[in-house]
């Protein structure tokens, strides 16, 4: 006998997958791995649900406003392009059970226009929020000023004093700390190390860096140069504070980017004739890290999955706010990408 009990987050569980590919699989949609595929349609089987069915169960006969409020897609290399790509893909998804998805950009360089337009769109309505907490002396008073039990969520970053229904992301702490390891092995030779932040106004690349210190600090006898590096992204600022670290200690090995600019640094070693001694760690499969980390600029690139982040975080919300989920933190596992482990630039990479 059918089970009308079944559902499409019920499904998603049993197979590990998001609700968007289990709508996919259901009615027969290309984008979804072979052997994904065949495991939802054999969990489908053993529930013996009928499609029309849930499909009912999905629609509560109400159309749901999720408001997404992101830096600019170009901004900081890239990496927030990668999480819109995810947070579009999932609203395309959800938009067949009455979804409907606003995406705001603003700039995050911008404090005063973000805290303009952030005051208007926490005015209108919406049924929930998902949002990154850069700019946290911004975002902060704006959202202890919202109504009690207003649904909100952050993704890229957690926000200390908040309470979001969830965030997602990365632990920034051990991520550094993996990023001082990979260091290291990429510099056998010994030789100080640095790390830079080019936004100590963030708190999760603080971590990362304070991640990368605690490890180095244990493992020992190597000098360590820490430069908060705002305006990093400028030429004439970037080259300053490269030359203010190799003045200080030209025999540094090896540089830590604590965010998605790493092929900043790359770039100016090899201009200035030091990439050969030189190693760079940075974060974010950004397209000019892949190019960097194709090109041996850059050693190595940890991702957090921003693309994953983003679908990931406005699916939740949908599933929390529209059925009840429970929420909480979810952690986004790490990815460590070599040039040996890079796909090539004209191969198509499927994940579900």
């Amino acid at each position: 006998m059918p089970n009308q009990n079944a559902t499409v987050k019920e499904i998603a569980r049993l197979a590990g997958v998001s609700i968007g590919t289990v709508d996919r699989v259901l009615h027969g949609r290309d984008g979804v791995a072979v052997e994904t595929r065949e495991n939802v349609e054999s969990i489908v089987r053993s529930l013996g649900y009928r499609p029309n069915a849930l499909a009912r169960q999905l629609s509560l006969g109400k159309t749901w406003l999720f408001r997404v409020l992101a830096p600019r897609a170009g901004q900081d290399s890239g990496y927030w392009g990668l999480c819109l790509e995810g947070i579009r893909a999932a609203a395309r998804d959800l938009s067949r059970f009455s979804v409907r998805t606003e995406v705001v950009e603003f700039d995050r360089y911008d404090p005063a226009g973000y805290r303009k337009l952030l005051s208007g769109a926490l005015a209108e309505g919406f049924d929930g929020l998902l949002l990154a907490p850069v700019l946290p002396d911004v975002i902060g008073p704006a959202l202890a000023a919202l109504p009690p039990g207003t649904p909100y969520a952050f993704f890229d970053a957690a926000l200390e004093g908040a309470a979001p229904v969830f965030s997602i992301g990365q632990d920034a702490f051990s991520a550094g700390r993996l990023a001082g390891r990979l260091l290291s092995l990429l510099t056998p030779g010994g030789g100080p190390l640095a790390a830079i932040d080019a936004h100590p106004e963030d708190r999760h690349i603080r971590r990362r860096v304070a991640g990368f210190e605690s490890f180095l600090r244990e493992a020992g006898a190597r000098r360590l140069i820490v430069r908060e590096c705002p305006g990093f992204e400028l030429p004439e600022v970037r080259a300053r504070w490269f030359e203010d670290i190799f003045r200080e200690e030209p025999a540094t090995s090896g540089l830590l980017v604590a965010n998605s600019s790493g092929h900043l640094a790359g770039e100016w070693l090899a201009v200035a004739g030091k990439k050969d001694r030189c190693a760079v760690v940075s974060w974010d499969l950004v397209p000019r890290n892949a190019d960097a980390l194709r090109e041996g600029l850059v050693d190595c690139v940890i991702s957090q999955r921003p693309r994953e982040q983003g679908r990931l975080g406005l699916e939740r919300l949908y599933r929390i706010v529209a059925h009840g989920d429970p929420g909480g933190a979810v952690a986004v596992a790490t990815e460590i990408l070599l040039k040996e482990n890079m796909p090539a630039p004209e191969a198509v990479e499927v994940r579900t």
